[in-house]
C-alpha cells in the first residue's frame, strides 16, 4: 500500500454525485507512470456548498482540482483568475492552485479535439450536429468550431439551443443553426456529437429523441457518455456500419490536460499512449 506522508501533493475531483468518478484512476496512473507522489481523491460537494469547499481546499494546500456536474459553471465565481478557453466555454473542469486562489480552466474542449484524432474521426469540413445545449455542448463546439463547415444543435428546449448560439454570437467561425429535437437538418449531417445524459444512469437504455434520423446520413457517431461503453446511440450507429466513439477518449485527454496544468508539467506523447493503454487494460 502507497503511503502518504507531509510530501505527497493533494489533488481531487469535487462534483455530486461522485462515486461513478474514474478520475482517480486515471490521475493515479499517470502518477504511477510519472513516479510523482500524489494522492487524488474524490470528493462529494453541496451545490450549497461550493464557495465554502473551494475556500477550505485552498487552506488545506490542496494543489489542483476537477470540476464535474453539477459545479462547472458555479465554482466560475470563485476563481481569482480564468483561463480564457474556459471563458468561452462558460464553464470550469480544472481549477489549479495559486496564492491568491483557484485559477480556472476548462479541459473538456481540448480534450474532444485530441479525443476526435486520436479516433480518426474527421471533423474538418463537415456538418456538425450536436445533440443537447448542456454543459458539454459548449465545449462540443469550441472543439469542432475552427474546423467544421456548420454546426446544427439540437435540444428538447429549443430556447436553451438560442441561448447557446447567442453566447457563441462574433466568436464562432462558421455558422449555428439551432433545432428542436425532431426538426429536420437544413444541410445533411456527416458528424453528430450526443452530449446529453441519455443512455446513462437512470437513462440508461434509452436513446435521445430524433437522433435515429440524424445517423441516417452521418459518417460517424459521438457519445460523450463513457459508462455504459455502449450505449443505444452507439449500438445504433454501429448497426448502421457508421464509425463511433464513447466518451473514454474525451475523459483521457481532459485528464491528461489538466494534470499538466495541475502539476506543471508536460508529458511525452510516447508516455501518453502507454498510459492510455494501461487504463484501457484496467477498466476492460
Amino acid at each position: 500500500m502507497k503511503s502518504i506522508t507531509g510530501k505527497t501533493t493533494v489533488c481531487g475531483v469535487m462534483g455530486k454525485p461522485i462515486e461513478h468518478t474514474l478520475s482517480p484512476l486515471i490521475h493515479h496512473t499517470i502518477a504511477a507512470f510519472t513516479k510523482a507522489d500524489l494522492a487524488y481523491v474524490p470528493f462529494l460537494v453541496e451545490d450549497s456548498q461550493v464557495e465554502a469547499a473551494l475556500k477550505g481546499a485552498h487552506a488545506l494546500n490542496i494543489r489542483g482540482l476537477n470540476v464535474t456536474m453539477p459545479h462547472k459553471k458555479a465554482v466560475m465565481a470563485h476563481c481569482v483568475a480564468l483561463d480564457p478557453l474556459a471563458s468561452q466555454v462558460d464553464a470550469v473542469n480544472t481549477l489549479v492552485w495559486t496564492p491568491e486562489g483557484y485559477k480556472g480552466y476548462n479541459t473538456d474542449a481540448m480534450g474532444l479535439r485530441r479525443a476526435l484524432q486520436h479516433q480518426g474521426i474527421a471533423y474538418q469540413g463537415k456538418n456538425i450536429a450536436i445533440l443537447g445545449s448542456g454543459g458539454a455542448s459548449y465545449a462540443t463546439v469550441v472543439s469542432v468550431m475552427n474546423g467544421a463547415k456548420s454546426i446544427h444543435v439540437f435540444n428538447r428546449t429549443k430556447a436553451k439551443a438560442e441561448a447557446l448560439k447567442e453566447h457563441f454570437q462574433g466568436k464562432c467561425p462558421v455558422p449555428i443553426e439551432v433545432y428542436g429535437l425532431n426538426e429536420g437538418a437544413r444541410l445533411p449531417i456527416d458528424v453528430v456529437i450526443q452530449t446529453t445524459g441519455v443512455g446513462m444512469g437512470e437513462l440508461m437504455g434509452q436513446i435521445p429523441e430524433g437522433s435515429l434520423a440524424l445517423l441516417e446520413q452521418a459518417q460517424a457517431a459521438v457519445d460523450l457518455i463513457y459508462n455504459p461503453s455502449e450505449t443505444v446511440f452507439l449500438k445504433e450507429a454501429l448497426h448502421k456500419g457508421i464509425q463511433v466513439m464513447n466518451g473514454f477518449d474525451m475523459l483521457f485527454y481532459q485528464a491528461i490536460i489538466a494534470y499538466e496544468l495541475m502539476h506543471h508539467v508536460t508529458l511525452g506523447e510516447h508516455l501518453i499512449e502507454a498510459i492510455y493503454r494501461a487504463l484501457l487494460e484496467r477498466i476492460g
